[in-house]
């Protein structure tokens, strides 16, 4: 086997294995861009009395989320932040049907939410989930494939650009390409 049927195969079955991913994020961006004017309907499930110190510094605030999650009967990754000194917010990112959890120091009073499934969010949460620092197993795995899939656009467009330079009649219409995504990337930012 030579080094350009061994790209030309790289190229063919990396594309075909980031098939499902690159159309999720194509797709995805689509809800993203097109923000619905509707607010997000929740629906609260629970109300707990709850007690905890809330610490100063957002970087603190993962321990509290934690508790947060373990007194609403939450398991999985969250996130955490401050909205008010009033208030603090963490969010179970579940697909279906997400969770969010507010917190009310001085009432001492924790609310547990739900919002049921709709398909806008659904998608443009697929778009938006993950970090290795939500906790969850579910999320880490995401965040992995994320990776894996990054270094396969990667690798991707790398075997592209090597087997264009191999083809010398099409050099002149690869360089307008790239020149074109160039200059638009460019004028952009």
């Amino acid at each position: 086997m030579t080094i350009a049927h061994f790209v030309r195969r790289t190229h063919l079955y990396m594309g075909l294995f980031l098939l499902p991913w690159v159309i999720m994020f194509g797709v995805s961006t689509i809800p993203i861009n097109h923000q619905s004017s509707e607010p997000v309907e929740w629906t609260r499930i629970s109300e707990h009395t709850f007690d905890a110190p809330v610490p100063d510094a957002a970087e603190d605030l993962r321990p509290l989320g934690r508790q947060m999650m373990n007194a609403a009967g939450v398991e999985g990754g969250y996130w955490i932040y401050r909205l008010n000194p009033k208030q603090v917010q963490v969010g179970h990112p579940d697909f279906i049907s997400p969770t969010r959890l507010n917190y009310f120091p001085q009432e001492k009073r924790l609310v547990v939410e739900k919002r049921p499934f709709e398909l806008r969010p659904f998608v443009a949460g697929m778009h938006t989930r993950g970090g290795y620092d939500m906790d969850g197993f579910w999320d880490s795995v995401w965040a992995l494939f994320v990776d894996i899939v990054s270094v396969g656009l990667i690798l991707w467009i790398a075997s592209g650009v090597y087997m264009w330079w191999g083809l010398p009649t099409t050099r002149r219409w690869g360089w307008l390409a790239i020149g074109a995504g160039v200059l638009c990337f460019g004028v952009i930012i």
